[in-house]
């Protein structure tokens, strides 16, 4: 099927509502015309009559009405006739009897109208009644003047309705093209942004939709510039993570093929394999929130249970003091694997920066971690855990990353916050929510 520009489309659709509303204006149009061209009749037959009234017969085809032929007829009530001009050309006798069975019973009375005479032409007529009904006058003209008034009015307004339609057609068709060449370039830019790395910024300075698109386009680009960074930085880091361990599994391993080991040599091969493990298992947690659906009907998630269970594990693992004051049948909504990681991953960060102790307090809507530890470098805070941000202190990696999504997916609200001494990881329902 052949692509029809945008701006084609725009041009025919306004004509063809143009064409429906000139189609009804004309048929209202010509009505009304038609109705102006009688009442004109009727006001110069009665502007003829006064003239007669003043001035006696009058031939017609002097002074203003040239353009007009008029017939008149003036008779007594007894049917005698006064005087008379033509008005055989017009009516008959049966033609002339109507009209005077019309105000057979007026005194002083006019009345215009219009009939078909014997030869079913139509004919314009003014009757007025003088002296008390005693004299009658008869003006009548045929439907010439009507139509030839109707014709040129109507002239008159077809040439001045082609004039609006030809100036409406070039104004549409001039803006259309116009916004049509500002989507092209829109088009342009978003098919550019690929090639250009998202380096290249443009913006329609529109104040109406385009301009909104357009701006909206630029957003996008900068957010996707953003991530397009994110993610080169996040490859190098995860290449410098991983490159760690496994050079320390290398060498040990090649100094075991040479025989140059000691006891410790396989204990530090399962300790670093153990952090390599751990490294990609966060690296696949990142990557799964890809896949989080809410499709998934979400979960009645008892965070009791969760931390309880999260908790259960590290007490072997270290010496710091943990103290728990959880509130009974506190649920948050979600998926209660993802809450497990999310707990598990800001209690491994308390676990490697705390001084002596952690904290968990779980009440209504509210999770509150709390370690003892440095407080947090205000610009990391800033930054919204971009993955593998470098703090003050070091590289922070995934794990905070992960929370920060993770919550935000289910509904809720992250806040980290330095306090007097150490520092605390907030999970709240969103205010936004």
């Amino acid at each position: 099927m052949k692509k029809i520009p945008i701006s084609s489309q725009i041009v025919i659709l306004f004509l063809i509502i143009l064409l429906l509303s000139a189609s009804a204006f004309t048929v209202i149009t010509s009505f009304r015309l038609h109705a102006m061209a009688e009442e004109e009749t009727y006001s110069r037959l009665l502007a003829y009559s006064t003239l007669i009234e003043n001035q006696g017969p009058v031939d017609p085809d002097i002074g203003d009405f040239r353009d007009m032929k008029v017939a008149f007829i003036a008779r007594y009530s007894n049917n005698d006739l006064l005087y008379s001009n033509d008005i055989g050309l017009y009516l008959d006798e049966d033609d002339l009897a109507t009209i005077m069975k019309t105000i057979s019973d007026q005194k002083e009375a006019v009345i215009c109208n219009k009939l078909n005479n014997y030869n079913q032409e139509t004919i314009y007529y003014c009757f007025s009644t003088k002296d008390a009904g005693r004299t009658f006058l008869v003006l009548v003209t045929d439907s010439l003047y009507v139509m030839n008034m109707a014709r040129t009015n109507s002239l008159q307004f077809i040439i001045i309705f082609f004039i609006i339609i030809f100036l409406s057609i070039l104004t549409i068709a001039l803006w259309s093209n116009q916004f049509a060449r500002r989507l092209h370039r829109i088009q342009d830019h978003i098919l550019s942004l690929p090639k250009s790395e998202y380096q290249q910024s443009y913006t329609d300075d529109g104040l109406d939709e385009v301009g909104e698109l357009s701006r909206a386009v630029e957003a996008m680009r900068i957010e996707l510039k953003q991530n397009e960074q994110t993610k080169k930085e996040m490859l190098q880091n995860i290449s410098h993570d991983f490159k760690t361990p496994i050079a320390v599994i290398k060498s040990y391993a090649e100094a075991q093929q040479d025989g140059m080991t000691d006891e410790d040599s396989s204990r530090i091969i399962i300790a670093q394999a153990e952090i390599l493990k751990n490294k990609v298992n966060r690296l696949l947690q990142y990557n799964s929130l890809e896949y989080l659906s809410k499709d998934r009907e979400f979960e009645d998630v008892n965070m009791k249970d969760v931390i309880e269970e999260v908790i259960q594990g590290y007490r072997f693992q270290t010496d710091l003091i943990i103290n728990l004051d959880l509130n009974e049948d506190v649920y948050f909504k979600g998926y209660r694997e993802n809450y497990t990681t999310v707990v598990d991953n800001i209690v491994d960060n308390a676990r490697r920066y705390a001084k002596t102790k952690i904290k968990i307090v779980l009440k209504k809507d509210r999770l509150r971690i709390y370690n003892d530890g440095e407080p947090m470098d205000e610009s990391f805070l800033k930054s919204g855990f971009k993955p593998y941000e470098k703090g003050s202190k070091g590289q922070f990696g995934l794990g905070m990353s992960i929370v920060k999504r993770t919550v935000e997916f289910f509904g809720m609200d992250l806040i980290v916050k330095n306090e007097a001494i150490g520092v605390s990881f907030i999970i709240t329902k969103s205010k936004h929510k």
